[in-house]
């Protein structure tokens, strides 16, 4: 897998849209200050081709979006085997805040397209070879040759993964180098061979059950049965001559019994002639109801007359607007009346009104007189009150001059005399004021109501203008009750003589109804002899029933004598016929045929013709048998010769001596191209060799001492693990053609640990590996030193805004 293109946009730390063009890049590095999104570009190649990465947990996408962003797209173009294919991945948070991955794609690009041209490059523009999350990864995989857990050993080696396949378990490291060099296809043919052997063995023991079912057919049999169907051919003529014979006197035989049949049928036709009884009173039947009929419509027409000249009568008199119109009569003469006795009561009401008044102002006058004498009272009894404090020689608070005497007077009934006086009076005017105003408002109401009464009579006079009299309006209404009385008469007897009419038309229809069956009778009865030629039917149906009687006396002799001449021709038939029957019977019962005593030559070739293709049919089945008994055999020992052979293939296989070999044969190579890289990177101090199933190291610097690579330091470590990494990605591809597709190698560790020596021989290692096997070199690193030695670098910084990445060239 060699990357070409990576498109980001709201992914992690890069919230803005960014591009990393790796388009004819050998050698990269990403660079930048920690925690500027350096790792984040690995993770996103990984998720865009298996939808995880290594420093996530396994099926966790949360962390994949933006904090900010609501979608997130992840687009890879890659390179596998010199087929350009690209790998879209899209997430989107949902409401709940959850990141799922909503899209996801992998298509093969067609010849030409230039990843580095964004029109060019649009989706749909391949073939599609996956369309959901988990096709894609699945996709991916078959493309690049390893799943997830191997890819992150062998090319794109993350921080705290670098060093897992120089740590892997032996059963890990096993299946990855199965993985990478194809030899899976060895464990697959073991497989296969097993299948091959057990189907092989299946197939033998199936034919051998057939061949079981068998039966062995000897010569004699054949014989015997080829012979058989040559004497039944043999008789295949004189069978199918006399089967004509037999055929044509069973025409004649037919034709016989047909005339046999046609006579007895006549003889029972003309038997059954009768003539029905009341024929003849039929027709004076019709004829009756007939009148009858012409009577009743008759009486029916004249009490219609006499029914539309009342109905007409009764048109020109409307007995609703005369009553209308009376009713107008009473109600003036009644507004008359109560407009007289109205006038009479307002005058008589007017008189009261007037003597109220009178009496109103006689009352108003009293008040007025007593509460003059009151008045006069109290101050008197002001006076009283005065005098009630004075003493001889005080002065006089009116006057102001000495009082020489006080007079003794007592006042109090006096002031109460006019005081009921005064009370008395005032009660009487406010009751003639009560009914002055009484009288008042009945005295409106009266002149109110003789308004009213003079409205209605002048609508009434203006209604009645130009209507009748009472009298002569009254007389028009009697007139039109008799004739209404009339007329229900008239529609009575119109409904009965209409009831009578329909009667007479039914017993009409009855009559006609019978004369009619009578008629269908005859015609049934002359069609059963239709083909005799009987006579024609006239106009009276009693005349035509005795002259088809008679004519049917007539034909029963000519009937009785065809009948006796068709027997006799039939007997002579039959005899012949039975005599070819029983040769034919004879000739076939010599091969055992079961025929019919009785029935046409046909039935008699046909069991001769069975009896022949049953004879072929037994003697191409001997042939058969012996032929597929011959077959079986044969495939019986072909299968078991390829179980057999499956069966030792397996079982050598199944020894995984073969897969041993292989594996080991591809350490060997390992160990060695790693060992080669791992002496440059040491300058030599250190070698690597493979000892029970385990990496070691032998140091130069200390007598040659071999040790695990488990206790190397960390520099030392991150030396042996790039060995190997460098080692699986240049010497093993090689070996991988049908295995993975190694084209790339991403480093994301530890060059901070290493001396300025060992640092410089990393780097000049790497730039080799770029020259001499055609690989893709990255390295995620902020050694400066490495950075400035590598030719193009992606310059990854981190602002507010997210993550910005700046391609330059050395």
């Amino acid at each position: 897998m060699r990357p070409i293109r990576l498109d980001l946009n709201g992914f992690a730390s890069y919230t803005g849209a960014e591009t990393f063009d790796f388009t004819d890049v050998d050698f990269f590095a990403l660079t930048g200050p920690t925690g500027a999104g350096k790792s984040t570009v690995l993770d996103a190649i990984c998720f865009a081709l298996y939808g995880r990465t290594p420093r996530w947990r396994v099926n966790t996408t949360q962390n994949a979006l933006a904090p900010s962003a609501v979608e997130g797209r992840v687009r890879l173009v890659f390179a596998a085997a010199g087929t350009h294919y690209v790998a879209t991945r899209i997430l989107r948070r949902d409401r709940n805040g959850k990141v799922k991955t909503t899209t996801a794609a992998l298509e093969q690009l067609p010849d030409g397209v230039d990843p580095a041209d964004d029109e060019a490059l649009v989706e749909g523009l391949g073939r599609a070879l996956a369309g959901s999350p988990s096709e894609v990864s699945n996709a991916a995989e078959r493309v690049i040759g390893l799943p997830f857990e191997q890819f992150t050993k062998c090319v794109l080696l993350p921080q705290g993964e670098f060093a897992e396949f120089l740590h892997a378990s032996p059963a890990d490291r096993r299946k990855i180098l199965e993985n990478l060099l194809g030899h899976s296809v060895y464990r697959r043919v073991q497989q296969l061979a097993g299948a091959k052997r057990d189907a092989a063995t299946t197939a033998m023991r199936t034919l051998e059950a057939q061949l079981a079912r068998v039966p062995a057919v000897a010569d004699a049999e054949l014989a015997a049965a080829a012979e058989r169907v040559v004497q039944l051919e043999k008789l295949t003529e004189p069978v199918r001559d006399k089967a004509n014979a037999l055929d044509g006197l069973a025409a004649a035989v037919e034709s016989a019994r047909r005339r046999l049949a046609e006579a007895e049928a006549n003889l029972a036709s003309l038997t059954y002639i009768k003539r029905p009884d009341g024929v003849a009173d039929i027709a004076a039947q019709v004829s009756d109801a007939a009148a009858a009929v012409t009577a009743k419509a008759a009486e029916v027409e004249a009490t219609e007359t006499e029914d539309e000249r009342l109905r007409a009568e009764l048109d020109g008199l409307d007995l609703g607007l005369i009553e209308r119109q009376l009713k107008a009569w009473a109600e003036l003469a009644e507004t008359q009346s109560k407009l007289k006795t109205g006038l009479e009561l307002t005058e008589e009401l007017r008189d009261q009104f007037a003597e109220a008044k009178e009496l109103e102002e006689a009352a108003g006058e009293e008040v007025e007189i007593q509460h003059a004498s009151l008045h006069k009272v109290r101050m008197a009894e002001l006076a009283g009150t005065l005098r009630a404090g004075l003493a001889v020689g005080d002065e006089c608070p009116v006057c102001d001059r000495p009082v020489e005497t006080v007079p003794e007077h007592d006042l109090s009934e006096s002031m109460q005399q006019a005081e009921e006086a005064s009370r008395t009076a005032t009660i009487e005017h406010r009751d003639a004021q009560a009914g002055v105003v009484a009288l008042q408002t009945k005295l409106e109401n009266y002149e109110e109501r003789l308004t009213e009464l003079r409205l209605a009579e002048g609508r009434l006079k203006k209604r009645l203008e130009g209507v009748e009299e009472p009298p002569a309006l009254q007389a028009r209404r009697s007139s039109s009750e008799e004739a209404r009385q009339q007329l229900a008469g008239t529609s009575a007897a119109l409904k009965a003589a209409r009831r009578a009419l329909r009667e007479a038309e039914k017993r009409k229809q009855t009559a006609d109804e019978r004369q009619q069956r009578a008629w269908k009778e005859f015609q049934h009865a002359r069609d059963q002899v239709a083909v005799l030629a009987p006579p024609a039917a006239g106009d009276d149906l009693a005349a035509s029933w005795e002259a088809l009687v008679d004519w049917a006396k007539a034909s029963l002799e000519r009937a009785a004598s065809e009948r006796e001449a068709a027997r006799t021709e039939l007997t002579g038939l039959d005899g012949r016929a039975g005599t070819l029957r029983s040769e034919l019977r004879m000739a076939l019962g010599e091969f055992d045929i079961d025929v019919p005593r009785t029935g046409g030559g046909g039935d008699y070739v046909g069991r001769h013709a069975a009896a022949v293709e049953t004879a072929r049919a037994g003697s191409a089945r001997l042939a058969e048998a012996r032929r597929q008994r011959v077959d079986l055999e044969a495939e019986t020992r072909r299968f078991a010769h390829e179980a057999e052979i499956a069966k030792a293939l397996a079982s050598h296989l199944e020894a995984r001596r073969f897969m041993e070999w292989l594996l080991s044969e591809a350490l060997d190579e390992l160990v060695a191209g790693a060992t080669v890289m791992l002496n440059q990177i040491t300058a030599g101090q250190y070698d690597l060799i493979y000892r029970d199933q385990d990496f070691w190291v032998v140091d130069h610097h200390d007598a040659d001492m071999a040790r695990p690579a488990r206790s190397l330091s960390g520099g030392e470590t991150f030396a042996a693990s790039l060995s190997l990494a460098l080692a699986l990605s240049d010497q093993l591809a090689s070996l991988a053609r049908h295995g993975a597709s190694l084209e790339s190698i991403i480093l994301d560790e530890g060059f901070g640990t290493l001396d300025p020596e060992t640092l410089d021989a990393v780097a000049t290692t790497l730039e080799a590996l770029t020259l001499s096997a055609g690989r893709t070199v990255g390295l995620v690193t902020h050694v400066a030193e490495l950075a400035e030695r590598v030719p193009v670098r992606f310059r990854i910084t981190k602002d507010a805004k997210g993550s910005h990445v700046e391609k330059t060239w050395s």
